[in-house]
């Protein structure tokens, strides 16, 4: 008995000893297995730490800017006197999440900075001082908006930037157009740096043809005038634009050449730009409809672009009547305004230094413009064609490119418009149509 109880003493303190021994080996794997997951979990935290939320590599900054001399002799303002203008700085900060989505935005610094100033606009029927913004200078937020890029035929811009209508929104560093300022023209029609918000479709078939298609913000009718049309009619008088029309826009580019600015293309826009005026003081429509031809070529030492543009503004004598009861305020022009608008333009130049030179990595331009445009081109109801502001403009100088990057300008311009020239002094008729002529000179540069 003694011998049994013995055996069966062994045999429990035996399994005894087994499950002790199980249960450290288990106690043991579960520590390594905490030690291991936090080791891990360290691990993750300090890679967190390590990777920022914004990658600099992932940033990209580009730029340009312009820095001008006029030298003034106005037959419609002799008193304009001579001018220097810091006329614009603008920089793009890009950051690129992904490959295939992006950031982009846009600064630009006018005149010099922030200010704000009293400007006597003299060329303007009513001669009226105006409280101004971006005269005396400004910094805008012109683009910011998010770019997806999914296929090569189709993808899609959201946010606030840039309408790509007509030429001087595609050729508008200092380097790819030939004036000391922008394309005259455009200039004086068009909304000079034209944005808008709202979504683009965009892309490339058939491999050489581009198009875009834009839903955005459109214009407001408050703010057109007998000498810029439709122009400043852009919304930015105000901390919001009104949204109460969308605008539609198209446009359609043929790339033919091996330099990106040699294509040929057309663009369409149409909007109501009644329902954006600030108060509901117009109950009829009026559409802005304007289309444009263009064509630009840069190859070898050869440069050409030209465009054709036409405007047409309903019920444009209903819109007159109601401008000319608003606010003074509210800081527009209150002038007649023409129901249509034709714009033509052409200029060339070509690259002389290698006759001279031919090792040269410069570049030097003489180059020759043509601008005409009426703004006033046809009118409706009593509204009365003011001749003054059909415009002809014969301009040539010389771009002298020391850096691909920087480009050194002078030119001289004569503007001849339809009004008659009188002499100042005897108020006789010299038989002559009045002549707005400039030199100008300055620097341009991008980055």
């Amino acid at each position: 008995m003694k011998r049994v109880i013995g055996v069966f003493l062994v045999l429990i303190s035996a399994k005894m000893y087994s499950q002790v021994e199980n249960d450290s080996i288990a106690l043991s794997q579960l520590k390594e297995a905490i030690k291991k997951e936090l080791r891990e979990e360290l691990k993750a935290e300090e890679a967190s730490k390590k990777e920022p939320l914004l990658k600099w590599n992932n940033f990209s900054l580009r730029g340009y800017g312009v820095i001008n001399y006029y030298n003034n002799d106005y037959d419609t303002d002799p008193t304009l006197k001579d001018k220097f203008d810091a006329e614009r700085l603008n920089l793009y900060l890009e950051y690129f999440f992904t490959d295939k989505i992006s950031l982009k935005t846009e600064i630009e610094y006018e005149h010099g900075g922030t200010a704000s100033a009293i400007d006597l606009d003299t060329q303007e029927e009513f001669g009226e001082f105006e409280d101004e913004i971006e005269t005396g200078g400004g910094v805008k937020l012109e683009q910011v908006h998010i770019n997806f890029k999914i296929k090569p035929y189709f993808n899609i811009r959201a946010g606030k930037m840039k309408m790509y209508f007509g030429l001087h929104q595609s050729l508008d560093t200092p380097v790819q157009y030939f004036t000391t300022t922008r394309q005259e023209m455009e200039n004086a029609i068009l909304p000079l740096g034209w944005y808008e918000t709202g979504i683009e479709f965009y892309g490339t078939f058939a491999k050489r043809f581009n198009y875009r298609a834009y839903i955005v913000s459109g214009l407001d009718a408050s703010g057109f005038s007998s000498r810029g049309w439709i122009k400043d009619g852009y919304q930015q008088r105000f901390e919001m634009a009104n949204a109460q029309s969308f605008a539609f826009s198209a446009r359609l580019d043929y790339k033919f050449g091996t330099h990106k600015d040699t294509y040929i293309g057309v663009a369409a826009y149409i909007n109501d730009a009644a329902a954006n005026r600030p108060k509901e003081d117009m109950e009829e429509s009026a559409y802005v409809t304007i289309v444009e031809g263009h064509i630009t070529y840069n190859e070898n030492n050869w440069r050409f672009n030209a465009i054709g543009l036409y405007g047409n503004l309903e019920n444009s004598n209903i819109v007159s009547i109601r401008n000319a009861n608003l606010s003074n305020n509210l800081g527009v022009k209150r002038t007649p305004v023409g129901k249509n608008a034709l714009g033509l333009s052409a200029e060339v130049g070509y690259n002389i230094l290698p006759l001279i030179k031919s090792d040269s990595k410069q570049q030097l331009y003489p180059f020759m413009r043509y601008d005409y445009y009426d703004t006033m081109q046809d009118v409706e109801g009593s509204i009365i064609d003011n001749p003054r502001w059909e415009r002809t403009t014969i301009t040539g100088g010389i771009n002298w490119f020391v850096h691909p990057q920087i480009v050194v300008k002078a030119q001289y311009s004569d503007r001849r418009l339809g009004s008659e020239n009188y002499d100042l002094s005897t108020l006789e008729f010299t038989g002559e149509k009045q002549h707005d002529k400039t030199f100008s000179a300055g620097i341009g540069f991008k980055f």
